[in-house]
């Protein structure tokens, strides 16, 4: 499932961009790679038939089964259960495969509805793709990338927990999101000085019959002296308390049922005045019959503790309806952090009242700093060029270096690759003038799904995700977060190593792949400027970058090339 990325802002210093795009336009991205051509499978007829597994007159992919295998825990069967056919044509390469199955009974939506597939080595089914009813809800289509031995339409029938999205202020809602969230906070509001809330409840969205909208409060040590307002805010009894009475007088205005406080970054001195504050604030709005979240930062893991810092995540608990955990940004030490802070969180907390957040933003590590990248930015760094020539020696019928400026692995370079460790796609690159080494880590499809699996494992209450808008340049993590919404189990895949390969093309001469980040071009026999392209993917989505060289006439045998002038 190749996604191009989005429209993308470039210019002549050559951006990364997806695929797919018009001159004159930022390009929409399309999607590229598994297409979404169909392969066609008529399930559907062989339930309206009866035909079993196994009969000879059986000709589609999918033939219907006699085998008895039982449902998991929590789930029953929404449909019969299915055999790929030995004798059908092989799924290509490339292409989609598109399967279509009636329901034993009508569904009125397909939330708690997903295919699955049965895995013969571990003996347990395992989510695949969601199932999407029909008009009727007699019939639910799902789109595979392969074409499993054996598959089935399970329903849940355990609750799904929450599914938060976060917005910034204005943004619209994206499209996969809509059907599946259950609340929406938009990050609207920000704490003054005077006590009151300053800002504007978001236009673009509005409460509807799915979900509930729970505009953010939110301060944090990005924004030059909004944690010295809350720390003054909190300082005694009398300002929380005004503080409280505006925050519920901005729900009445703004016409919502709930509030989510957002106050990140302060010191470990505010523990108790905040802990007071939240307690005084659901008192308020409870007696309004509104909500309160909170949204906390991961309790940091020390040598030998875990250490909450300002927030008492137990007391709090108690008050709030419910506690989303912030991003925890450094992905090198995640799969090693995380798990020992959830177990710490959740011999404290309600695990029902805990969510984990997720992000389909990218990392920046390095020295004492993290940074969030849009994965377009992360890709215009990974396909930034290098010509490893002077100007005057790029000359006809020559051969050219060229290379990725920071995937090159003759210059010690990691290159794009997938890390079991981190559960990511990364790289490391230098930055120039000694600016130390840095790595990207990638957030996609893939490395969203292990973070999913937590959720599951510690049984918390849903999952969260930092930024649920239709931003094309964010990674697109809805093919992980809408089967685990629908079927409550991740989907545990790494990407093709062969995808993560970077790819050369000349608009003229031949270019030949090193195999290690860099390319050897054999320059065209006549004098021009021409295009050098470099591809990379993340495994979903491609990202292409461009630079123009110009080639000279190659001078002849025993002439004096002209000078060149220089700056």
């Amino acid at each position: 499932m190749m996604r191009g990325g989005g429209r993308l802002p470039w210019g002549a210093g050559g951006a990364s961009q997806p695929l797919g795009g018009r001159g004159g336009q930022r390009p929409l991205g399309r999607i590229i790679g598994l297409g979404a051509i169909l392969v066609g499978i008529a399930l559907l007829g062989w339930f309206a038939f009866g035909r079993i597994c196994g009969s000879d007159s059986c000709v589609d992919v999918y033939c219907p089964s006699d085998r008895d295998i039982a449902a998991p825990e929590g789930y029953e069967f929404a449909s019969r259960i299915f055999e790929l056919n030995p004798k059908a044509t092989a799924v290509q390469p490339g292409f989609d495969l598109q399967v279509q199955a009636a329901l034993l009974k009508p569904a009125a939506d397909g939330r708690m509805l997903s295919f699955f597939r049965y895995d013969e080595g571990a003996q347990r089914w395992e989510p695949v793709a969601p199932a999407v009813p029909d008009a009727q809800g007699t019939v639910v289509t799902g789109t595979f990338k392969d074409a499993p031995p054996v598959i089935a339409v399970l329903r849940r029938n355990t609750p799904a927990g929450e599914v938060v999205a976060y917005l910034p202020h204005n943004a619209n809602l994206h499209p996969q999101a809509a059907p599946h969230v259950t609340i929406v906070h938009p990050i609207d509001f920000a704490p003054a000085a005077d006590g009151g809330v300053a800002g504007e409840l978001s236009r673009t969205v509005a409460r509807t019959a799915t979900y509930e909208v729970y505009p953010v409060i939110a301060a944090n040590a990005s924004v030059a002296g909004q944690v010295a307002v809350v720390e003054t805010l909190l300082a005694d009894a009398r300002s929380r308390t005004n503080h409280v009475q505006q925050i519920v007088a901005k729900a009445n205005e703004a016409g919502v049922n709930g509030i989510d406080i957002a106050y990140l970054d302060l010191p470990a001195t505010q523990r108790t005045s905040f802990t007071l504050f939240i307690g005084e604030l659901a008192g308020a709005l409870h007696g309004q019959g509104k909500k309160l979240t909170v949204t906390l930062p991961s309790p940091i893991k020390t040598q030998n503790r875990i250490d909450e810092g300002a927030y008492d995540f137990r007391a709090i608990a108690a008050q709030a309806d419910l506690v989303k955990i912030a991003p925890y940004r450094d992905q090198a030490t995640y799969r090693l952090v995380m798990p020992e802070v959830l177990r710490y969180l959740a011999e404290r907390v309600p695990p029902s009242k805990l969510v984990l957040t997720v992000s389909p933003y990218a990392t920046e590590t390095g020295g004492e700093t993290i940074n969030r990248l849009t994965l377009v930015d992360a890709m215009n760094i990974a396909t930034r060029i290098s010509v490893r020539a002077q100007a005057d020696a790029i000359t006809t019928s020559t051969q050219v270096d060229v290379a990725g400026t920071n995937i090159d692995r003759d210059e010690g370079l990691t290159g794009l690759r997938w890390y079991p460790e981190t559960a990511t796609v990364a790289f490391s690159y230098k930055q120039p003038q000694g600016g130390g080494s840095r790595t990207i880590y990638l957030e996609n499809v893939f490395s969203i799904g292990f973070k999913l699996e937590l959720i599951p494992t510690f049984k918390l209450g849903g999952v969260a995700i930092e930024d649920a808008s239709e931003n094309v340049l964010l990674g697109d993590i809805w093919p992980a977060i809408i089967p685990f919404v629908t079927s409550g189990l991740p989907t545990l895949q790494q990407p093709n190593a062969e995808d993560l390969k970077p790819r050369w093309a000349v608009s003229s001469g031949a270019i030949e792949d090193t195999g290690r980040g860099s390319a050897r071009w054999f320059t065209p026999s006549e004098p021009g400027t021409y295009k050098v392209t470099l591809t990379l993917s993340d495994g979903v989505a491609l990202f292409e970058n461009s630079v123009d060289v110009t080639v000279r006439a190659r001078p002849a045998a025993g002439a004096t090339p002209s000078p060149t002038a220089r700056p």
